[in-house]
């Protein structure tokens, strides 16, 4: 008998958490789908986007690849932030103790629903929400107005894409546009595992006391490397500023570009990594005082 992770348990231990959280669960997917049929459906009605045809694109696809993204990092944040939720109270820890499933299989079950499962909703729900809005502007926008579904690809390379064609008629990478695709994506990837952490630290008020958290390190850390460059200043004087600003003016010299791209995605893949495999450890340790 394998110990450490059976399908039949982890499956049981799925469906009976969905189960206990099955009206808290709803009520997110409720709040997402209302939030993105406001954003994609009500919002340009309100604003009357499609008041006045413009030429090129739909109007809607810039203001709504701008709300979306701000919404997903909330969303990540607060479900991540939630991943413990049976152990917010008594009743509902004692359940999750006395149930036949080991550590493992219950912490990836609060992966897969407040990891993976949130990426999938959400996604679902942005999909259904844009194509409803093209089902609806018609009736009430200008003739001649574009009105057409937001690809996948505009929402993931933040509009114009990650390449540009040139004079000569070759593409070329956007590299700001890769810089920012790299930040996102590795900014989400990172605040999802610190307030998966988070949770296994603190089962409840978990968004608050996380978020406090993340200003605090984010002042300290801001703190230290501002004596720490103070320091140098003074020890080393105006000879060390201009080298260290010189060094970034000419980073290209020291790392090439897709170098740069890459320890970027490297780092937060680690420091995510890093942190959900603290959580495990919290989460374990968690479990064993509760029961004893």
């Amino acid at each position: 008998m394998n110990d450490i992770f059976s399908s039949t348990r982890f499956l049981n231990y799925v469906k009976l958490h969905i189960g206990e959280n099955r009206k808290k669960l709803l009520q997110w997917v409720l709040a997402i789908a209302g939030l993105m049929i406001f954003v994609a459906v009500i919002y340009p009605l309100i604003k009357g986007t499609y008041t006045f045809p413009e030429p090129g694109e739909d109007p809607m696809w810039l203001k709504e690849m701008s709300m979306f993204w701000a919404f997903l990092f909330f969303l990540v944040m607060s479900t991540a932030a939630s991943s413990f939720i049976a152990y917010d109270s008594k009743l509902k820890r004692i359940t999750a103790l006395s149930f036949p499933a080991s550590t493992f299989e219950k912490f990836l079950t609060y992966l897969l629903i407040y990891g993976i499962g949130t990426y999938v909703i959400y996604f679902i729900a942005m999909i259904c929400a844009d194509y409803l809005r093209v089902c609806i502007a018609p009736i009430y926008a200008a003739p001649g107005c574009t009105i057409e579904p937001m690809p996948l690809k505009y929402f993931f390379s933040f509009g114009e894409g990650l390449t540009f064609v040139t004079e000569d008629g070759s593409a070329v990478i956007n590299k700001n546009k890769l810089v920012a695709c790299m930040a996102a994506f590795s900014g989400l990837i990172t605040l999802q595992a610190f307030f998966f952490l988070m949770a296994s630290i603190w089962p409840k008020a978990t968004f608050r006391k996380g978020f406090l958290s993340l200003i605090g390190i984010s002042i300290g850390f801001n703190t230290i490397l501002f004596i720490s460059f103070n320091l140098a200043l003074k020890i080393y004087g105006n000879v060390w500023m201009f080298r260290f600003g010189n060094m970034f003016r000419h980073l290209d010299q020291y790392i090439t570009f897709e170098g740069f791209i890459t320890s970027g995605y490297i780092i937060a893949i680690v420091l995510s990594i890093g942190m959900y495999v603290l959580a495990y450890y919290r989460f374990k340790e968690m479990e064993s005082i509760e029961r004893w």
